[in-house]
Order: C-alpha cells, then structure tokens, then sequence
C-alpha cells in the first residue's frame, strides 16, 4: 500500500510482544503505528508524555474489526478511546479523525458512535471486496442403530452424543469433521477448521493425523493446530507456515476468526455452532476472499441447538446478524477509567463532561469519597481534580479483558522447554496428574503437577485413550440466605422480589475419566483432589416459592429443566432493554450428571471477575424482565419440550442446552408474576 508514496511511513507493530529498543524507535520515528487497547490503556496513555511527537500530529485512528469491541470489553475500549480523545484535545492540541472497520454487524455506524463518542459518521457499506460464489453445506452426522453400538458408557460432550430416538446413537460430530478435513487436504484445499473449544482443537487434529496417517502419510504435517495459550514463538511462526503455503490446513478457535491475514483459504469447516450468527459468517468469509469460489461446512453437534439449525436451515441463514452494543455510562467501569484519566491528566467536570457524559460529576464524588481524587481550584474558579490513589499506576489494576495473570506452565520433561502457558481457570480442565495434554496433536501424560510453582511436567507418550475431567460450577450467593426482602415501594421501579448480591461463582474438579478415543467408552474413572478455582461477581436472582414448585411437579414436568428454561427466557429478552451482550452475562446452568441439590431460583450472573454491573441494573426491572420473557415462552411457535433458539435455547448455556423444559418455564416465571401481584 505504501509503494506509491514518496515518504517512508516508518511503520511498526507496537504492542507486548515489542522489544524495548523497538518501542523507543517507534516512539521517535513512527508515523503509522499499529497497536490495540490494551496498550492504549496500560502503556501509551499512562505514559504519554513519551509519545508527545505522535499525540500533537495524531490525524487519524483506524480501528479494525469493530465489532469485537462489545458488551464488557467494548465498554472498557469507549472510555480508553475517550481518554485518547480527552488527551490529544487538552494537551495536544489535535483533533483526529476516526475511521472504522467491521464486516459483522448489524448496527455498524450506531456502535461506531457510541465507541468513540461521537456526533457524525459517515457509512460506507458498498462491498467492495472480491468475492465470489460460496457454498454452504449442513452436515448432520448419521444416525446408527445402538444394536451395532457395543453396550457402554460415553463420555463426550452431551451435545454431541445426544439420542435422536430410543434406538439409534448419532455417530461422533469429531470424527465426521476429522474425516472431511483429512479430504479437503487431500483434495489440495487450504482449510481452517473451526472448533469451539482448544481440547475439540487438539482433538481434531489428533484424529485427522491418524487418518492421513493411512491415507496420504506425506500430508501429515501439512496440518496444525491454532488456539490460546501457545506461546507468541509458536503462533507466529504458524502465521507464517499458513500464509507461505508450508501448511495447507489448520484447526483453530475462533483465535483465526479475524485480524490475521493467512492467504487464501478455499474452505471452511464449522464444529457446531459458534455461539452467533456473526461468529459463523465471520469464520466462513475466511474462504474465497479472491476471485476463486468457496466451501463452509457446518458439522452439527446432537444438541437441541445444532439439531434445530440443521433441521430448520432457513431459521439459519435468515437469522440476523447480531447487533454490537456498549454502555459508555456503566458506573462501574467509568469509575475505574476516570481513575486512569485522572492520573494522565487532571480531571475537570466543566471541560471533561463532553467526553465522560453526564454521570462524571457523580462519579467523581464518589471517587473524592473513596480516597482516589482530591480536589484544588483552578484559576477560573471552578474545581481540578487530581489523582491521589493507592496505585503507582492505576491502569495496571484495571483489567480490561478479564486476562488472568495467573498461568500454569506445561513442561515436557524430556526437552525442559514449556509447550504451553494455561490461565488458572482453565488449568485444571488440562492439566493434573494422569492427564492426557495435547499439544499439536501429540499426545504428553501429566506426571507431576506442582501447585506451589504453578508447573506441570509432562512426558510425551503415545496414548489410545485421553482424559476429561469429572466437576462442577457452584454459584453461592454472598448474603442471600433471606428467601423474600421486605419489598420497598419506589415510584421509579415496579414491585421485584429480585435481589442482586455479590456472589462466589466456584468450578469443582472431584475426578476425570479415561476414555478410549473414537469409540468414546469410558473405561476408568479416577479421584482427584485439587484446589477449587473461584472468583466473586455480581448476581441477580429470585426464589421460587414451594407452592411452584410442587405444581410444577404435579405436571410431571421436569422442575429443574423449568428454571434452566426460564433463565434462558429473560436472557433473551435482558439486551432489549438494557445496553449490554448476551456474553456479559451467564445463566445458572445444571449439569445434567449432577445430581446433589440444585438451588430453587431463577439466576443470571455477570460473567466477568469482578462484576460488570448489570446485573445491578436488571435487578430493578427484574419483574419486567420476568413479564417479557413470559410472552417471548407463550408467543413462539416451536412445539418441542426443549425450546427452540427464539425461546429457551441459548448461545452462552455452559451445559449445551440439556436439562431444558419450556412448559415449566411457563408456568414458573408466570407463578412468580402472580404471587408478585
């Protein structure tokens, strides 16, 4: 793109991976500088003294793929992107301009505005892109009879194995994707395949290995695995296989969904549905970005959800894309953000309310009364708010994509080197002694794991089985214990019995199973004792009387799958009336193997550590919510006890849809409506 100019643009990549010689060269000699929030926000800004040459000439920033930035994470980028703005105004004296990218969204210039605070925007949204025919296909794997299938135990992901009727199994949706993807490479196409989850990753490549392992045993390492948690060494240099055409094929999480350019791609293979209707055409628009036609593969889990996309295609390729949606005002964040802001430079409600919106003067009393600002009076007589927090700098305390600093190291003994750094949360889903842990399709035995250091050590071994673990997610409520508050009569809001409470959300590990790859038998099940994995947030919830309960059952209805279907319901209807994504929040889910007691209430809870704050806001419209949510259940069509995506089912359940009953979701969420009343 710069060969037509006169001028050396001095380009750069400047984010965590950069080298401190390279940052002090950019920060000279850049005049195109290529970068991402997170270093807006803990480097650039902090320290932006040091990028005086770039801030006073600033003209233009460009932000691509625009719809990744929201719900909680697009919130923390809207205040990171005004602080930018609010500094270049104040102290630089530059005034840029704002152009944005985005291929995925149903509202691109509403969520363009609103990200960068601003009053006009001009869309273009002629495609321009080359392209050509693309061919999508549905894949339903078979069903075969359960006589052929030997009697035993499976263990697979409950989506995937569910039963289509008394007497037939659906064969594994893992084998079917390894099976078509071993073709495409055969057949000499790039191809991506699309998994949900990094063990589905591994998982695939493993078995599509085997399989041109007998086939077309040259091709074998024309395949790898792209997911988190590889070191930046590993990820680059698979960038750069793909792109050059070393690798032919890769199996990815949505970590290949956008931003890395890796050539052309002539199919896309799909492992159950990703979570959104964006998600989906944004994997699949990775094939036949050229002049040359393209193949996207849906593979179908058994799950309620994939079955009824599968079953009711059209219900799928008309569903909009979803909109992008962030709340600039959400208190919470704000308030950490105004910290930020005003340690960068002093905070004044008279210049800085264009930029922080109504709520800063509120917000900065409450940050006067907390010990983060003190005030002094300027020379016009209003008041200057300055920074006096703990924090040396207080943007390292904010975490703007709920990161964990804390990881697991995974060694392989053998060569001392460490293949893989896992966050906290996920470390014990991978790792623990007598795993099996997969790493670019090899399979390693975990021998040892070290608690202290945070180290597992592992040996590579060639194994016919691999591991998944036996646990549970609790959701404590923190001060819940009152069944019915006194209720508080306020004009402003209707009458709710809801309570929202900090809660302790709590994943369990008790054992793991082996179990034997491709059959899926579980053949050994062992104990496990590690260390709980917990983090507070915030949760909004209501009991379910007794009397409900004891109806429900009368029905013969399944009381559990009511209140897991009624959670579903007003997560529906939650983004409608409050701004915020379906991903910010999380339902109570049961596990459907879990037999101990499940809680009698309907709960959502915000899903980032920490709390998000919306859960805060839906708590006084809770009965609202429940109201709406009641005619979303009474007016959608489907028949089925499980739902359909337009009611009961959900793109964020944790269980995959299971344990899901729409008429006692009914009746539930309308006997709480009228015990209300």
């Amino acid at each position: 793109m710069t060969k037509g100019f006169d001028i050396d643009f001095n380009i750069g990549i400047y984010d965590g991976d950069t080298s401190h010689n390279e940052r002090m060269w950019l920060r000279d000699n850049s005049r195109l500088l290529i970068t991402n929030p997170d270093m807006l926000h803990i480097s650039i800004l902090p320290h932006h003294r040091q990028f005086s040459r770039i801030l006073s000439n600033l003209r233009f920033v460009v932000i691509d793929e625009t719809h990744t930035y929201k719900g909680a994470f697009g919130c923390h980028t809207a205040l990171i992107l005004r602080r930018l703005k609010r500094l270049c105004s104040h102290v630089y004296g530059s005034v840029p301009s704002f152009v944005f990218s985005t291929a995925t969204s149903a509202n691109p210039r509403e969520h363009s505005m609103e990200l960068a605070n601003l009053s006009t925007l001009e869309l273009f949204q002629n495609d321009g892109s080359p392209s050509t025919r693309k061919l999508f296909v549905l894949w339903n794997p078979a069903l075969r009879p359960k006589a052929i299938i030997k009697k035993a135990q499976f263990a697979m992901r409950t989506d995937e194995l569910a039963d289509e009727s008394a007497n037939f199994v659906r064969s594994s949706s893992i084998v079917d994707v390894s099976r078509l993807f071993a073709e495409m490479v055969q057949h000499g196409f790039r191809c991506i395949a699309f998994c949900k989850s990094r063990k589905l990753c591994e998982l695939v490549l493993s078995y599509t290995r085997e399989i041109l392992q007998e086939t077309a045993s040259h091709l074998v390492d024309s395949i790898c695995a792209y997911r988190g948690g590889y070191i930046a060494e590993e990820r680059r240099k698979i960038e750069s296989s793909f792109f050059g055409g070393k690798i032919c094929g890769v199996a990815a999480t949505n970590a290949l969904e956008l931003g890395i350019d890796v050539g052309e791609i002539d199919a896309t293979l799909h492992l159950g549905f990703p979570g959104s209707v964006a998600s989906l055409w944004q994997q699949a628009g990775r094939g036949g970005r050229r002049d040359r036609p393209s193949l996207a593969v849906y593979v179908a889990f058994g799950g309620p959800l994939d079955q009824y996309f599968v079953k009711h295609p059209k219900k799928l390729f008309e569903r909009p894309i979803e909109c992008c949606h962030v709340d600039s005002q959400n208190k919470q964040v704000l308030e950490q953000h105004l910290v930020c802001a005003a340690h960068e430079h002093p905070l004044s409600v008279n210049y800085d309310q264009q930029h922080f919106g109504p709520c800063l003067e509120s917000v900065i009393i409450s940050l006067k009364a907390r010990g983060y600002l003190s005030s002094v009076v300027s020379s016009d007589s209003s008041k200057i708010w300055n920074y006096i927090g703990p924090e040396k700098l207080p943007s390292h305390a904010v975490n703007i994509r709920a990161i964990e600093t804390v990881r697991y190291s995974v060694i392989d003994q053998k060569k001392n080197e460490v293949l893989e750094e896992i966050e906290e949360s996920r470390a014990f889903f991978q790792v623990y002694e007598g795993a099996v842990y997969m790493c670019q399709g090899k399979t390693y035995l975990v021998e040892k794991l070290d608690l202290s250091n945070k180290t597992a050590f592992c040996k590579d071994a060639d194994l016919k089985y691999y591991t998944k673990t036996r646990d549970y997610t609790d959701i404590h409520v923190i001060g819940g214990n009152i069944a019915y508050p006194i209720k508080v009569e306020t004009n402003m809001f209707p009458k709710t019995n809801a309570r929202a409470d900090v809660c302790k959300v709590t994943t369990t590990w008790f054992g793991f199973y082996r179990i034997w790859r491709g059959s899926n038998q579980i053949f050994d099940a062992v104990d496990l004792a590690l260390p709980q994995y917990s983090y507070e947030s915030q949760a909004v919830w209501v009991p379910v009387p007794q009397s409900i309960k004891e109806a429900v059952v009368k029905q013969n209805y399944d009381f559990r799958g009511g209140l897991h279907a009624a959670s579903h319901a007003i997560l529906h209807v939650v983004p409608l009336h409050i701004t915020c994504n379906l991903s910010d929040l999380a339902p109570e889910c049961p596990n459907p193997h879990d037999s101990r007691y499940y809680p009698e209430r309907i709960l959502i809870y915000d899903q980032h550590p920490g709390g998000c704050g919306i859960s805060v806001q839906v708590q006084p419209y809770f009965t609202k919510f429940l109201a709406a949510a009641l005619e979303l259940l009474t007016c959608c069509c489907c028949s089925a006890e499980v739902g359909c995506p337009n009611c009961v089912q959900s793109f964020a359940c944790h269980e995959y849809n299971e344990v899901l009953h729409k008429d006692a979701a009914i009746m539930i969420i309308k006997g709480i409506l009228d015990a209300g009343n």
